[in-house]
């Protein structure tokens, strides 16, 4: 019963002071996540909650995912480096003519599109400033003609971020732990992907349907930059587009035929563009180095000892009480099952962070043998689009959070959660009905 006690109260702490992220002398910006993550996982190793047999299966089962997170982040850096996703966004603005109704489903469609090259967080690194800077630019006057490109925005590159293995940790973590093929995975969650990307934009659309229809507000594309003259070396932009081939090819070939890890592909790719951008002195590659999340990593690692310890058996068997998760991983095939294990990982995700949720479920699958593909991967849409129902689900949306504050935009949680949750609802609802339609 101590282990018990111990770890729930060690987890429901850490989460506190993540959530919290109280400001002092050293920090005035709120304390680094990972310094309670540290913290707690400390305390769960020294109270023997976690032996080091377990914690070197933790690690084997996060450096992949954080290394291909570092790697991304890296390739993110050295494209804004050139202004790429400043370029590409003006190059949409330009196309779509003074609509904002087109400028915002093209918008969409770029976000969705760096989000499965850079993946969730690379996403949020590269598109938030630029459509932040965009839509000052164009409505300089009209404030709630902003918010439906910034709340699209964010939320795809964070929602449509299970279409490949390499786009969120998360996947990186489920695939590596039960060996699915990169193909199998993005053929598996291309239509739920894509069905919860249709609902979220109808959503937010309608919600939004004032600014982007009825209004017929348009604004003037001749006073946009032009694209060419917004790109800062033309020998690095050629680079990028190689680069960016090769990354899905080698996660192809790498991941999709020969099973290796996905920061295999990713790493190198980064290093490689890193080096032209440095060597075009577009911006030192140490200074890219620096700025990436190195935290990260032991965040994460922190918050598996910590999550680790807080699942006892006492805690799976509470879980797997409820009836229609315990039959679905049990193996029978049923809506009711589906829809109950997707939403507990996704409340799971919502209250805790999606990354101590994913180990929860992998726990949870964990109790049999050969978990069914149906139960994997509701899983992988619980912890992929859940996090979206609170500001602090995903360490991408308080990524957002931030840098729209730096860009002068200031979204309260309370807003966040209000624009988001009930779309959150309806975009998992799309994704596990896709997910029934596609597995056998």
């Amino acid at each position: 019963m101590f282990n018990v006690i111990a770890g729930l109260v060690i987890l429901l702490l850490v989460l506190v002071v993540v959530v919290w992220r109280p400001r002092t002398r050293w920090t005035p910006h709120g304390l680094p996540v990972f310094i309670p993550a540290a913290i707690g996982a400390i305390v769960a190793l020294t109270l023997g909650l976690v032996g080091l047999t377990m914690l070197g299966t933790i690690v084997s089962r996060v450096w992949d995912a954080s290394f291909t997170l570092i790697g991304l982040f890296l390739l993110a850096a050295a494209l804004e480096a050139n202004h790429f996703f400043e370029w590409a966004a003006l190059r949409l603005a330009k196309i779509a003519d003074g609509s904002s109704w087109r400028l915002y489903l093209l918008l969409c469609l770029l976000t969705i599109g760096v989000t499965i090259f850079l993946g969730n967080d690379g996403a949020i690194l590269g598109m938030t400033a630029i459509v932040a800077k965009l839509v000052k630019t164009i409505f300089p006057t009209r404030e709630r003609h902003w918010w439906p490109y910034i709340f699209a925005a964010g939320f795809l590159a964070d929602s449509f971020s299970g279409f490949l293995v390499p786009d969120n940790l998360t996947n990186i973590i489920v695939a590596s732990t039960y060996h699915l093929p990169f193909v199998t995975f993005m053929v598996q969650m291309a239509l739920p992907m894509v069905l919860a990307a249709v609902v979220a934009i109808s959503c937010f659309a309608i919600r939004f349907n004032t600014v982007l229809l009825k209004d017929k507000v348009k604004y003037d594309s001749s006073m946009l930059l032009k694209t060419g003259s917004v790109l800062k070396d033309q020998l690095v932009f050629k680079v990028i587009w190689i680069a960016l081939t090769v990354l899905i090819l080698g996660h192809l070939i790498v991941g999709g035929v020969f099973h290796q890890p996905a920061s295999f592909v990713v790493v190198p790719v980064a290093v490689i563009v890193l080096f032209f951008v440095h060597f075009r002195k577009l911006r030192l590659a140490h200074e890219i180095l620096f700025a990436a999340p190195w935290e990260v990593l032991l965040y994460a690692l922190g918050m598996f000892v910590v999550i680790t310890a807080a699942m006892t058996p006492t805690v799976i068997t509470l879980f797997l009480s409820i009836q229609p998760l315990h039959s679905l991983i049990m193996g029978e095939k049923s809506v009711i099952g589906l829809f109950t294990t997707g939403g507990i990982l996704a409340v799971l995700s919502a209250v805790t962070n999606n990354l101590p949720a994913t180990l929860a479920g992998v726990l949870l699958l964990g109790t049999v043998a050969h978990p069914p593909m149906l139960a994997i991967y509701a899983v992988i849409i619980g912890v992929d689009i859940g996090p979206k129902l609170t500001p602090y689900g995903s360490l991408a949306t308080l990524l957002w959070l931030g840098i729209l504050k730096r860009e002068g935009i200031t979204i309260s949680w309370g807003r966040c959660f209000k624009e988001n949750w009930l779309i959150t609802v309806f975009a998992l609802t799309a994704a596990l009905l896709g997910l029934l339609l596609v597995m056998p």
